[in-house]
């Protein structure tokens, strides 16, 4: 297939609002939109304005500049609490990692003997040496260096540096299975609900490390939802954040009884007066 060349002409602020207006949408301060324009990006907020389209290149009735900005301010919101309620979860899965596999194999069990897949063990051990060496001035690390031969430090250590995609694919990875099930039975979930959990809420987690939308996101990576919680997911929305929602809140519930994180995304999506259903939240 013959590729053409981008011919796509660069637009100051006073043109991508002219052009946004050809196309439909409505501004209720063009001054402030240009500001929003100047430190936001026209293309990242294209993101956010393109469900509003009712064709490629026309928007529907009464779509304002400011509600799209509404949205993106609500998405950020969203990803401050996606992304303190996966650290929660993370720092409760490194915590439970690193128990069962020291109080079985001591203070250094990340070894092949370990695990069941060798190449697979290989590539998530050089990704956790990569994180040990890019991290080596916090001062666990250079005092560990400084005095003890092994390459490694314990694991308690190392779980403090391991990325969630490391971890997840560290705890997929593990031979003993009674060790599988002394962490996910923690959580009251099976082994195989819990690995695509924490599978999934690591891509979840390095999208808002990224800062891409995720409000209205359909996820590539979906999860497998646990029997006990099918009856408040959405089945019919498979891939959307409400599903990973339900996920969270059920963990930090199982972390912390008195957490409601479901009650905090309700709450903000009152406040920002956000339509539930495009994040896949299923019908009152």
């Amino acid at each position: 297939m013959l590729k053409k060349s981008y011919n796509k002409s660069f637009l100051d602020t006073d043109a991508q609002i002219t052009l946004l207006k050809s196309r439909g949408m409505l501004f209720r301060d063009e001054n402030q939109a240009k500001h929003s324009l100047l430190n936001l990006n026209y293309y990242r907020l294209k993101g956010y304005w393109l469900t509003t389209r009712s064709t490629q290149e026309a928007f529907e009735n009464q779509i304002y500049f400011e509600d799209i900005i509404n949205i993106y301010d609500f998405d950020s919101r969203l990803k401050l609490l996606l992304f303190g309620a996966i650290e929660k979860i993370e720092i409760s899965a490194r915590t439970k990692f690193a128990y069962y596999l020291s109080q079985k194999y001591g203070s250094h069990p990340i070894v092949a003997d370990n695990f069941r897949n060798h190449s697979q063990y290989r590539q998530t051990y050089d990704k956790l040496t990569n994180e040990i060496n890019r991290r080596h001035q916090h001062i666990f690390i250079e005092h560990y260096k400084a005095n003890y031969a092994e390459l490694l430090p314990p694991i308690w250590v190392c779980v403090e540096v391991m990325t969630f995609g490391i971890l997840s694919q560290f705890i997929n990875n593990i031979k003993d299975v009674s060790i599988k099930n002394a962490i996910a039975g923690d959580y009251r979930l099976g082994t195989g609900d819990l690995e695509s959990i924490l599978y999934h809420l690591s891509t979840v987690r390095n999208d808002i490390a990224h800062h891409s939308r995720v409000y209205n996101k359909i996820s590539k990576i979906t999860p497998k939802i646990p029997s006990k919680l099918k009856s408040i997911s959405n089945q019919n929305a498979i891939g959307y954040i409400y599903n990973t929602i339900v996920l969270i809140d059920y963990l930090l519930k199982q972390i912390d009884g008195n957490s409601d994180f479901i009650g905090e995304v309700n709450m903000l999506i009152s406040t920002c007066h956000i339509d539930k259903s495009s994040m896949g939240f299923p019908k009152e």
